[in-house]
């Protein structure tokens, strides 16, 4: 089998077998994605459980320091107190209306870490968050320490809001508070303490499992329909910071370096944390491709063995057609050994004839041998135009270029049509401009010219004219000389339409009974010959619609002449 054939059977199996590997793995993949997606939401109820938890350890916090703060004691005695009676209070804040820090001031940080909250007071108080109340009073704060006057305590709602910060070892947590006027007071927690009042929260064994979900059976929101209530965890959680590092797990720890199925951040003010659910890889739902491949193997054998049926067919068939295009070739180089000694006795006949008397044996004889030599040149034709069919396209071989005049090659062709010219009532003119030996190759601009007359000769009708132009382009910067032979007549033309479709191969305009004889491939073979010799033939659109002109361009290199000794 050929290799482009071999080449065109993979390509026939391979195609439609990647399309539907690809369309079936898709798909597989999807319903996949859409069963894990399910059972994440369904699991995914134990971290909303371990995230309530949460939420209602700072719900204490604030309750305990919303407690604190409403002490009739003064402010600054109250941040300090809270600060040495309460072990999640890392530092107390105090800013007036006006945003001017009035407390802690230098005096009052002590401890190793002083530095660190001094150094990052400024930036924490402008970003705190405002007041919901009265957020458009509110002066944005500068930032900048003040050694003021502490203002007496002003009576505090219960507008607050917590606000996380990095700083040091990892996100702070702030709580904030806002008075009527304007002023805010913070408290900077533990981190410490709430991380250990954090995993102390959350559950670390089936009992803590128990007891979440008995908080849950007494909340006021019940669970949506569709969650499910567990005493133990399925798999494991994972609590993970800010810098994705596991501070806590629980639940079924052999699932600890599985992927995780579901993650999800923590409310406020932990939004930077995250809860991770991770599953035995037995409950996820798997999908086997075996069945897929198997399926795809067993029609990519019987394409297979159908393409090979096919192309083994078309093969037999090339090989067949490319034995009788060779037997063509053959015979058609054989042929012109006896159309060679035919045309050469031909002209020695007629010479040997001029030598008799004038009369009318001599003048038949003379006819006959016309006859003859015109029906040789015809079938020298036709088996030049054979070879020319079966050459390989694209091909420069068999061009031959030598010292050629113009004026006589075209003379001599023109003469070989002439009598069928006259016979058929046409009249036949040439012009050539070109006066000096070019470097061509005579028998392609012989083959192409006699291609186009012959065309002229049968579908132009009696009466008609035929001319042929030659003259020789000019170089310019980028090509060199072109000569350019123009033949054209006033027949009745060829469409628009059809410009193209007649240098197809037995492509025929009119294939009726009274149409001439003809084969279909003059043009072809005219076209092709000059592609040979680097030139081209068209068909030139012509305005008054009557008539074709073909154009033919062949390129002319330099004519090197021997210089004579």
């Amino acid at each position: 089998m050929p290799r482009r054939l071999f080449l065109a059977l993979l390509l026939l199996v391979a195609a439609p077998l990647v399309l539907l590997g690809w369309m079936s793995a898709s798909a597989v993949k999807e319903n996949q994605s859409a069963a894990k997606e399910n059972l994440t939401t369904l699991l995914s109820s134990q971290l909303f459980d371990a995230d309530r938890l949460v939420v209602e350890l700072f719900a204490d916090y604030a309750r305990q320091l919303d407690a604190a703060l409403e002490s009739p004691t003064p402010l600054l005695e109250t941040l300090r107190q809270i600060r040495r009676e309460q072990p999640i209070v890392r530092q107390g804040i105090f800013v007036n209306p006006d945003g001017l820090l009035l407390y802690p001031l230098a005096d009052d940080l002590h401890g190793a870490d002083a530095a660190e909250v001094e150094a990052a007071l400024p930036a924490m108080i402008d970003a705190r968050p405002l007041s919901t109340g009265d957020s458009d009073s509110q002066p944005a704060s500068s930032g900048k320490l003040s050694r003021g006057k502490l203002a007496p305590t002003a009576a505090l709602t219960a507008q607050s809001a917590w606000q996380q910060w990095y700083m040091g070892d990892g996100a702070q947590v702030i709580y904030w508070r806002f008075s009527p006027n304007g002023g805010s007071v913070g408290i900077l927690l533990q981190r410490s303490r709430w991380m250990a009042d954090l995993i102390a929260a959350l559950p670390d064994d089936s009992s803590s499992a128990a007891a979440l979900d008995n908080q849950r059976s007494d909340a006021s929101d019940r669970p949506s329909p569709g969650e499910t209530i567990s005493n133990t965890p399925i798999g494991s959680i994972a609590l993970l910071d800010e810098a994705k590092r596991v501070i806590y797990r629980w639940g079924d720890l052999k699932n600890a370096q599985s992927q995780p199925l579901a993650d999800t951040e923590l409310s406020t003010p932990l939004a930077s944390w995250h809860f991770q659910l991770k599953v035995d890889e037995s409950l996820l739902p798997q999908a086997t491709m075996i069945p897929l491949i198997l399926s795809l193997t067993g029609i990519g054998l019987l394409v297979l063995a159908v393409g090979a049926y096919v192309l083994t067919s078309v093969g037999r068939q090339i090989a067949s057609a490319k034995s009788r295009v060779s037997f063509a070739g053959q015979v058609s180089h054989e042929l012109r050994t006896p159309l060679t000694n035919i045309r050469l006795y031909t002209e020695l006949a007629e010479s040997d004839l001029e030598q008799l008397d004038d009369g009318e044996a001599r003048r038949s004889l003379a006819k006959r041998l016309q006859v003859i030599d015109h029906e040789s040149r015809r079938l020298q034709r036709l088996v030049s135009g054979v070879l020319e069919m079966i050459r390989p396209s694209g091909k420069r071989v068999g061009v031959r270029k030598q010292p050629t005049d113009l004026a006589d090659l075209i003379q001599g062709i023109t003469a070989q049509f002439e009598p069928s010219f006259v016979a058929a009532g046409l009249s036949l003119e040439s012009s050539c401009q070109c006066h000096d030996l070019v470097a061509v190759d005579p028998d392609v601009i012989e083959l192409v010219l006699v291609n186009l007359l012959s065309n002229v000769e049968k579908y132009v009708p009696r009466g008609g004219h035929c001319s042929i132009q030659c003259t020789v382009l000019p170089s310019t910067d980028r090509t060199s000389d072109q000569l350019r032979i123009l033949v054209q007549d006033d027949g009745p033309g060829i469409g628009a339409l059809h410009r193209e479709k007649v240098f197809r191969p037995f492509e025929r305009l009119d294939d009726s009974i009274q149409a001439p004889s003809g084969t279909g491939i003059g043009l072809t073979i005219a076209r092709r010959a000059a592609r040979r010799h680097d030139g081209s033939l068209v068909l030139l659109p012509k305005s008054d619609k009557s008539g074709a002109a073909f154009e033919l361009t062949l390129p002319l290199d330099p004519l090197h002449l021997p210089t004579a000794g």
